[in-house]
């Protein structure tokens, strides 16, 4: 609800299971949040059968996203890249093309503690282990082979009138050796509406029997699209 001090705004240094939070541990940064709520209500909405998809409108606080914009006034953007991982590129190796003509850049989960409880809801939502969202120590998820984070880091994508990401997959085909080559979810969020004209998610291929219009999705700051 209030925007800390730097102070107590700094990237994170805890590794793997120092950053493990049990259920009778405070919340993260609790005296700045809203002292009457003690869960928070993630309203999810269906919007699309097939291809499933959802949309939160409260996601974020209005706090969280002036913060999310603060933390891009200090990054240079540069133009956005495609890649397949089915092709045989890595994740790293995709160039610009014509179908996506936005900016974009990366913010790592660590770099506030603000992201960290950001990253800590989103695995709530998908119903997945935080842990997973991050590197861990061998102490955690004994089961999983890997240590590495499943998640990316949190791309930051501007779009100035005229720019686009045309209709695509949002996954590849992975080599079944690639433990999570493949994208299995993405979680949009929304961070600004003013002024706006256009810029909707479209699903231009949902199945639906009352009409053949793409599913738009209307951004609004706060909201959250997940598919």
């Amino acid at each position: 609800m209030e925007l800390p001090p730097k102070d107590k705004l700094q990237p994170i240094n805890g590794y793997g299971s120092q950053r493990v939070l049990t259920e009778g541990d405070s919340r993260l940064l609790p005296e700045y949040r809203d002292p009457t709520q003690k869960t928070m209500n993630m309203t999810l909405k269906s919007i699309s059968v097939a291809p499933r998809a959802f949309e939160i409108p409260n996601f974020l606080s209005e706090t969280e996203v002036d913060h999310i914009l603060q933390l891009a006034g200090g990054i240079t953007l540069t133009r956005s890249s495609v890649g397949d991982v089915g092709s045989g590129q890595s994740k790293s190796e995709g160039g610009a093309s014509d179908t996506r003509t936005s900016l974009n850049s990366w913010v790592k989960r660590e770099m506030s503690p603000i992201l960290d409880a950001i990253y800590r809801r989103a695995a709530d939502v998908l119903r997945i282990d935080e842990a997973l969202l991050r590197p861990r120590d061998n102490k955690e998820r004994t089961d999983w082979p890997s240590k590495s984070s499943l998640a990316e880091h949190l791309q930051l994508v501007h779009y100035d009138p005229g720019q686009e990401y045309t209709a695509h997959h949002d996954f590849g085909f992975s080599d079944l050796s690639d433990l999570q080559g493949a994208r299995f979810s993405t979680l949009l969020l929304y961070l600004n509406d003013e002024g706006l004209v256009g810029g909707e998610t479209t699903f231009p291929r949902w199945v639906n029997a009352e009409s053949f219009e793409r599913l738009k999705v209307q951004p609004k700051a706060g909201k959250v699209s997940l598919d």
